[in-house]
Order: structure tokens, then sequence, then C-alpha cells
């Protein structure tokens, strides 16, 4: 199974996000803080995106427990949700990823038919 980075909490202020990924990065657990720029930027107004903890998902349930160690409100429903919105997430990535693929594959396929008629052409025309 791919191990994939999935968001494990979200705070409308960088410096609460902060404070939680370097709690876990305290406790061994490789993570990031994702947009807090943009909270930053509009002043710890969330209009634009909140700033999200994110993780590899294979830490999800240690990250969860050392939350809860440390008062942070993790419910299974919130874990549900998690595990929900990332394989939602994944299926529409996979979607986008195959519809790519066959466009790729399509623009391949017209560059080597052009390809084709120019040599073609080519040969007609120059003898």
């Amino acid at each position: 199974m791919e191990d994939k980075m999935v968001e494990i909490a979200r705070f409308h202020q960088t410096a609460d996000a902060e404070m939680l990924a370097n709690l876990l990065q305290s406790e061994g657990i490789d993570c990031y803080v994702r947009d807090g720029i943009i909270s930053s930027v509009m002043f710890g107004n969330a209009d634009l995106g909140e700033a999200k903890v994110e993780l590899l998902q294979k830490d999800i349930q240690r990250a969860s427990e050392i939350m809860r160690d440390h008062g942070y409100d993790v419910s299974e429903e919130l874990l549900e949700a998690i595990a929900f919105e990332n394989s939602e997430q994944n299926r529409i990535y996979q979607q986008n990823k195959a519809k790519l693929m066959k466009s790729i594959t399509v623009i391949i396929l017209l560059m080597v038919a052009l390809f084709g008629i120019l040599v073609y052409l080519n040969k007609y025309f120059n003898g």
C-alpha cells in the first residue's frame, strides 16, 4: 500500500497548527503545516483556507493518541471523516490521473501522425 500524506487537523491560526506540528515532530512523527502562509497573510482569517497539519497515513493512529494525550479533540468521527475525505481525494486524483494519461496518449499519437504527414509531404515535394 502506498503511504501518502493526509490531513490530521485544521486550525484558524497558523501558530496553533505549528504548535501541533512541533509536538508531533518531537514525538518522532514527520509532519508539516500546509496553507499556513495564507492564514498568516489573512491575519488569521481563514476565508481562503486554514492552516492544516499533514502527516503520513501510517502515522494517523499514533498521532491521534499523542493529540488525545495533550488535550486535542480527536474523536472517532473526526478520524472517519479524515479517512473518508482522503479516500475521496485519492479517488478524484486517480480519475484525473487516468484522464491525463489518456490525453497525453492522444497528444503523442497526434504528434506521430503529424510527423508522418510532414515526412510524406517532404518526400512528395522534394522528389
